[in-house]
């Protein structure tokens, strides 16, 4: 195994990194295009296969760009008949074989284009039948590739591409040096929940800490900067915004990556993502089409059934994708369900009906439309590999996401187009449009952002969008926050229990309560060092330790006789259910707002646990911000009072 070595630059390694390539030149192709020992040339048509170079492309864009220029995006190009020359010429060299390699975007595995750690070795022999992840390029003809970090080695894994800025860099350098058509490189960089890159990059709020601002402009912002750090590396196409209307609180699987439960406004921020990431110059794909949030199954695991009528799904679910559509969306991942109102025989993947009926023809997208992971439980438990290749390309799709056996697959779609049951016509329009995306990518119009974000560090604008989502859903205790106030009112907790002596706050004489924290590790970590900085001491306990000292069930002053405050508690949870509570206990959501903690004295939710989330939470907590967010979706209190969406306290409630 390779180890991973990380280092904690934040953004700043990537402008590092970007200085560095560009003063020695050896990766201008790194951004837009690359070219090859056996390049088509973007531009100028077809070239035989000569020594390979690292020129850039005829009219393709700087690598980079200057520092703080905008980016090109995936729009259609300046020039739509040098672009149609160029796709035609280049479909027309590519035999039947290679057009279908450009229709498979593949895992590969290993840090470099030629690492042959046997355990790379053997995981791309058993995917790609070739040791290296560059020969996977080059000898399938691979149209993409998709990085991950998950370090698997055994059968089944996943890949473990990354380990620092400069070495993503290069790899992405290696594989597009093997590429004879430029590379999609992608990879799921949501933020939030789901992230493939930690390191070098900005860490934002998730979608659904997005949408609890209330302002469009925070999902732009947040796609932009996301686009940015990946373009720096070498990657293109990033697998979001997540497009899923979370309407079941049960979803295991979407939760927090959404938006909300309001179709209009998952629509809107959507859109509004779709934007940021085309001002970076790189490729969204909205997903999971037709919807994946009213499922309480994950599609890793099984194929979903979404039972809704098609008036219900027109209404609840595809108006995010039609907004996506409307804001000029390069791709659209079809997600692995079962939608028997669409299509009562084939999950939505390998249905005609759900890709070329509805999205393509009803909804009129003629971008490139990429399946899921082809590799999930929900497409392997009942499809073999080839057959489910065969039966998307038919359906309609353009791109073949992680088969779990890249050569299987190929195979089946060259072996179906010269048995008859797929036409010539039908992959050659997939072809176009994979290379118009991949054209446009390097010559779209220049992006002008239009907002004072786009000029501030990309760190504060994390921060400022974590700021404006933390949302205060209940506070039966009263006083209990902002915590430096110290320890607890007497009696039930209700307004004004602080009369008749005592202000509701801290112990005897002012004492100030001491802090407990608990919850995941890494965000506890994150959240002390954020108190800290705000002055706030806090010593990290045990999930589901035992709490301090009980409070008086009556008029009482909390704590122990000498006057010391009882500790107050603050427990990170994610979607699981909360831990039982008591009146100083302080509980945040970090991931979906739909468990409400019983007996707790306050409930907050940030929705998301990146750095500038925690931040965010401290200072919420110390009192040197007040909680601004508004709930994206619906819930309940604990007592079954409706928090309907929109709902938070725009104070903490003071005694």
């Amino acid at each position: 195994m390779v180890r991973r070595v990380r280092h904690a630059g934040g953004a700043l390694a990537v402008a590092a990194v970007l200085a560095a390539v560009l003063a020695v030149g050896g990766l201008l192709g790194w951004v837009g295009w690359w070219h090859g020992p056996n390049a088509v040339e973007v531009g100028s048509g077809p070239v035989e296969p000569g020594p390979g170079h690292a020129d850039e492309a005829p009219g393709a864009p700087a690598a980079g760009g200057q520092a703080g220029a905008p980016a090109p995006g995936p729009a259609a190009g300046a020039n739509p008949a040098e672009e149609t020359r160029w796709v035609e010429s280049t479909l027309a060299e590519l035999s039947l074989e290679q057009r279908v390699g450009q229709m498979i975007m593949g895992v590969v595995f290993g840090t470099s284009g030629t690492d042959r750690n046997p355990a790379a070795v053997a995981a791309n022999r058993r995917t790609s039948g070739v040791d290296t992840a560059a020969e996977a390029v080059a000898t399938l003809g691979l149209g993409g590739v998709i990085y991950f970090d998950a370090g698997g080695a055994g059968p089944g894994a996943l890949p473990d591409n990354i380990i620092d800025p400069a070495q993503v860099t290069a790899l992405s350098g290696d594989l597009r040096a093997a590429a004879r058509v430029p590379l999609l490189i992608g990879t799921d960089q949501e933020q939030g929940a789901v992230l493939r890159i930690r390191d070098g990059v900005t860490l934002l709020p998730g979608q659904m800490a997005q949408a609890a601002t209330g302002r469009v402009a925070d999902a732009r912002d947040a796609a932009r900067i996301t686009g940015a750090d990946l373009r720096a590396l070498g990657i293109n196409v990033d697998f979001a915004p997540d497009a899923d209307v979370n309407s079941d609180p049960a979803n295991p699987v979407i939760g927090e990556r959404s938006f909300g439960d309001d179709p209009a406004a998952v629509g809107r921020f959507t859109a509004a993502a779709v934007e940021g990431y085309r001002q970076a110059g790189v490729a969204a794909a909205a997903k999971h089409f037709p919807g994946h949030g009213a499922t309480s199954v994950d599609s890793h695991v099984e194929l979903p059934t979404i039972d809704r009528d098609r008036a219900s799904l027109a209404a609840l679910d595809l108006p995010p994708f039609q907004a996506a559509i409307a804001a000029g969306v390069p791709m659209i991942m079809v997600g692995h369900l079962s939608v028997p109102a669409l299509d009562p025989n084939a999950p939505a993947t390998l249905s005609k009906a759900v890709v070329d009926g509805l999205l393509r023809h009803e909804l009129g997208f003629d971008g490139v439309v990429v399946t899921d992971a082809l590799n999930m439980a929900a497409i392997t438990r009942h499809n073999t590999g080839g057959a489910a290749a065969v039966r998307a390309v038919r359906a309609g799709v353009d791109l073949l996401l992680m088969p779990p056996d890249v050569v299987e697959a190929r195979d089946a779609v060259v072996a179906a187009v010269r048995a008859g049951s797929i036409t010539p016509d039908r992959l050659d329009d997939s072809v176009r449009r994979l290379l118009r995306m991949k054209w446009r990518l390097g010559h779209g119009a220049a992006a002008t952002p239009d907002s004072h974000e786009a000029t501030e560090p990309p760190e504060i604008t994390a921060e400022s969008i974590a700021r404006r989502a933390v949302t205060l859903l209940d506070q039966p205790t009263c006083g209990l926050l902002p915590l430096l106030r110290g320890g607890m009112p007497g009696g039930d907790g209700a307004a004004g229990g602080g009369a008749g002596g005592g202000d509701g706050g801290g112990g005897a004489g002012g004492a100030v309560a001491e802090v407990e924290l608990s919850g995941p590790s890494s965000a506890v970590r994150m959240l002390l060092a954020a108190l800290g900085e705000r002055g706030t001491a806090a010593k990290v306990v045990p999930a589901g330790a035992a709490p301090g000292p009980p409070v008086a069930p009556t008029g009482s002053q909390a704590g122990a006789a000498d006057g010391t405050p009882a500790p107050i508690r603050v427990v990170l949870v994610g979607n699981s259910p909360p831990p039982m509570a008591d009146r100083r206990t302080v509980v945040v959501s970090t991931g979906t707002p739909y468990q409400p903690p019983v007996g707790a004295g306050a409930w907050l939710a940030t929705y998301s646990r990146d750095p500038a989330s925690m931040k965010a939470l401290a200072a919420v907590l110390t009192g040197a911000a007040d909680p601004a967010g508004r709930l994206p979706v619906t819930t309940r209190t604990a007592t079954g009072t409706p928090l309907p969406r929109g709902s938070g306290q725009p104070k903490p409630r003071p005694c």
